[in-house]
């Protein structure tokens, strides 16, 4: 297979996405998507992974989720999903962008590798504690 090409989500992903992106509802994932805040990975036409964000404060670019296909992790999509985002946010002059994952989730690791630094926590009743890391664009 060859390099997945990146592009923004339109409305006529929104049938594919809303089965693949079953961590937030159909109506949210449409707003996304309307206001270009959802990036797609695709191979032979065929959506490999996405990336969807939101505005974090109102000001910070904030990645909610990033995702690619099992079969097909480790071999750089996560990263040009990635690039292709931070380009976009250098693009509309944002100077920090963060993410967050949960401290038992391996993608920590993989976002310090891409330059991510950590900046807190959250606790949540239940759940593991969740991770949070910034990056600054300037």
């Amino acid at each position: 297979m060859h390099q997945a090409s990146i592009r923004t989500a339109d409305q006529a992903d929104l049938v594919h996405l809303t089965t693949l992106d079953t961590h937030v509802r159909a109506a949210e994932l449409e707003r996304v998507v309307s206001l270009g805040r959802a990036l797609l990975a695709e191979q032979d036409s065929e959506i490999v992974g996405w990336l969807r964000w939101s505005l974090f404060w109102d000001e910070h670019p904030f990645m909610n989720m990033l995702m690619v296909r099992a079969d097909l992790r480790g071999n750089g999509i996560g990263t040009s999903l990635i690039e292709a985002w931070l380009d976009s946010a250098r693009a509309s002059q944002h100077v920090r962008v963060m993410t967050s994952t949960l401290s038992t989730e391996s993608a920590q690791h993989f976002y310090r590798r891409l330059g991510f630094v950590d900046c807190g926590e959250l606790q949540l009743p239940g759940e593991p504690v969740e991770l949070l890391f910034r990056m600054e664009l300037t």
